[in-house]
């Protein structure tokens, strides 16, 4: 079977250049000693005069700046270029599938098409909201458009002709599914009740009046949610670090890692083990809950409500922690979110510059740990729930305490801050031969489109089968080549000699020889024999006789068409509609008919104007009236051009001669059919009747 081939990408060159360029500037970052770690242990060293840390703290911004500069840039570009380059395959694709199966037909591929485009459109004017504190917008409309480019793409797929079709599930295979979803079920109803009884949990304590009491019961019983939602969909997590203790002095410890996913961020925090903890929440944003459950929610202990005109989100977060509710904050200032390519992008601006510095000007001193996730969800996390087990790592980070995230805030401002956190993310994302600082590289995203968006491409590229001007025979004598009339118009025939024959009567050709041929034949034999060859197959029917398939190397002396620059793309259509046909195919004139019907709707080749209309006439599905259509009217390309065929024969006869002789023959045939099928239709008649008589003759005797 034909494999799809990759498309040359435009421009991915330049994005590997920009790769190799920021893979560069990390490593002069990392060794120049501006990472993360290194300016944790500058915070703390005791033996550097306040000058001398002051310098290398500025040192280390100007270098972070430059690099997350750069960072952003690749990203930018990234998604770009993947918008572009899907858009114009995409339209490839439908000019190629348009003009293959013609201008009527899958309007509704056409629609869905036109709405992608719209989305594309609308993604470049979403593309500014990038870093900024409207960037969530951006990436749901990137993940929607992606989402519907990979089932479109599968929708492509499965109309390509080529493609095998799966077989069906035997039995036993059914009742091997039917038993491991049944043991699925057994070992998760358990989890399953956990999981109801948790709902149940966290709508009651969203119910429950607000206490002033210390505690955050709304997270806990969240966390118990979330803890039988990870048993029911088989997820496992596991938590790389320890938490820091709390401390003595009344420090407010903010927990920020990387947004990932909603209920991936959900069931991987419900492990970390704190016993309350206050979370930033949009809850007006959760589908599927009524609003009067969202305002209930949103006024209990430990969630703070983010929008939805509900006020400032900080001022309720502060109430709480001088009410002393709780010493831990949950917050997500954006980081690593499966926007595409596992990009990690920068904090909000509103984090460092605003939440931090309202806390410590409120009496709280703050202490940071950042919290990686280096099993980043798949390509848009598609699908969202896989039911297969996988293990979800979190990495809780070196936390920056009271006195260093004073000092960054005193040497760089909230931009420093926010730069350190979002350093700490991608020391712990790590780099390998697919992905660079948790972002998957050139390659990784190449490969990537070749596999999901595989339908697209490989429609969007027919090529022509590599073909020789003639057929190659076994002969020392040419190919004659003359010009004579068939039915009022002149036609070029070649003419085969007549050594080329061997001592069976057929001729071999080598071009047929090679398992990768890709030659299209079409011949016709005495008497009323029509076959075709597509490589070394052969499809061959006699009248009122099933298609037989072989493999031949060879034609038969009287006439062949030959179809040279077919693409291969429709090649392969035909070959396989004619396998389907085998095994199956019972009506008459099989080869006639059928095979080159199959070959008209696979390779949108029209061999009539009235093939469509009279598809079981006589005078429409006998050989050589196929035959002279393909000579008189010939057929065109899966563009609508005419295509080039050359007619050989294998008798001095002209062309007219041949097919008249082979038609009477023909007629002959069917002549001697349809008297043999009416004499036995008249004994079957004759039969029934007697044995009807005879029924009849002895219920009168009995009675």
């Amino acid at each position: 079977m034909h494999e799809p081939v990759p498309i040359a990408s435009d421009g991915f060159e330049e994005l590997r250049g920009l790769e190799q360029a920021l893979e560069r500037a990390w490593s002069r970052l990392q060794e120049e000693g501006h990472g993360y770690q290194a300016v944790r242990a500058l915070l703390v060293d005791s033996k550097l005069a306040p000058e001398e840390r002051a310098a290398g703290l500025r040192a280390a911004q100007e270098v972070q700046e430059d690099f997350f500069a750069q960072l952003d840039d690749f990203q930018r570009r990234t998604h770009a270029h993947f918008m572009e380059q899907v858009i114009r395959e995409l339209e490839r694709a439908m000019q190629t599938l348009q003009a293959f199966y013609g201008p009527r037909q899958h309007r509704r591929l056409r629609r869905r098409h036109r709405k992608l485009v719209a989305m594309a459109a609308r993604y470049q004017e979403l593309a500014r909201l990038y870093g900024t504190p409207q960037d969530h917008k951006r990436i749901a409309h990137y993940q929607r458009f992606y989402a519907q480019v990979v089932d479109f793409s599968q929708r492509i797929r499965a109309l390509d002709p080529t493609m095998p079709r799966p077989a069906p599930p035997s039995l036993w295979e059914d009742l091997h599914a039917l038993r491991r979803g049944a043991l699925r079920w057994v070992r998760r109803s358990g989890a399953a009740l956990r999981l109801v009884w948790a709902a149940l949990g966290v709508v009651t304590v969203a119910l429950r009046k607000a206490q002033p009491e210390r505690g955050t019961p709304f997270t806990n019983r969240v966390d118990d949610f979330f803890r039988a939602l990870c048993d029911v969909q088989g997820w496992k997590v596991r938590v790389l670090g320890d938490s820091p203790a709390p401390a003595s002095d009344g420090t407010v410890t903010l927990y920020t890692p990387t947004h990932r996913h909603g209920i991936t961020d959900n069931a991987t925090f419900g492990h970390v083990g704190l016993p309350d903890y206050l979370v930033f929440n949009a809850i007006d944003q959760v589908e599927m809950v009524p609003k009067w459950l969202k305002d209930r929610a949103a006024s209990t202990n430990g969630l703070v409500p983010v929008g939805g005109g509900r006020g400032p989100s900080v001022d309720r977060a502060l109430a709480m922690l001088d009410a002393g509710i709780t010493r831990n904050v949950l917050i997500y200032p954006e980081g690593t979110v499966s926007e595409g390519f596992r990009g990690t992008r920068p904090p909000r601006a509103t984090f460092g510059g605003k939440l931090v510095p309202a806390i410590s000007e409120a009496g709280h001193p703050v202490r940071i740990v950042p919290i990686a996730y280096p099993d980043n969800a798949r390509f848009l996390d598609i699908p969202p729930r896989a039911r297969t087990e996988r293990e979800l790592r979190v990495v809780m980070c070196p936390a920056l305490d009271a006195e260093m995230v004073e000092g960054l805030l005193a040497s760089g401002g909230g931009g420093f801050l926010d730069g350190m956190v979002r350093l700490a993310w991608l020391e712990s994302l790590g780099s390998d031969a697919d992905r660079f600082l948790g972002h998957d590289r050139v390659a990784a995203i190449e490969s990537r489109l070749d596999r999901e968006l595989d339908g697209i491409r490989y429609w969007g590229s027919l090529a022509s089968a590599p073909v020789p001007d003639r057929l190659r025979l076994d002969t020392d004598t040419p190919i004659a080549v003359r010009e004579e009339p068939f039915h009022g118009m002149r036609v070029r025939v070649l003419r085969i000699p007549d050594d080329a024959c061997d001592a069976a009567g057929r001729i071999p050709l080598p071009d047929l020889a090679p398992s990768d041929s890709q030659e299209l034949l079409i011949g016709i034999r005495r008497p009323s024999h029509i076959y075709m060859n597509v490589g070394r197959q052969r499809f061959d029917g006699d009248i009122f006789r099933p298609l037989r398939v072989r493999e031949r190397d060879y034609v038969y002396p009287g006439i062949v068409i030959r179809f040279p620059r077919v693409p291969v793309k429709s090649l392969n259509a035909i070959r396989r509609g004619l396998e389907e046909l085998h095994g199956r195919e019972r009506r008459t004139l099989t080869c006639s008919n059928s095979a080159c019907r199959v070959m008209a709707r696979a390779a949108n080749m029209r061999i009539d104007d009235h093939s469509d209309l009279r598809p079981f006439l006589p005078s429409h599905v006998l050989p050589t009236r196929t035959i002279r259509k393909l000579i008189e009217h010939g057929v065109t390309n899966h563009m609508g051009e005419r295509v080039e065929i050359q007619i050989y024969k294998t008798d001095d006869r002209p062309l007219e001669a041949i097919l008249a002789k082979a038609r009477r023959e023909e007629i002959r045939i069917a002549g001697d059919h349809a008297r043999a099928i009416s004499v036995d239709l008249l004994r079957k008649a004759g039969a029934t009747l007697r044995s009807a008589w005879s029924r009849l003759r002895g219920s009168r005797h009995g009675s």
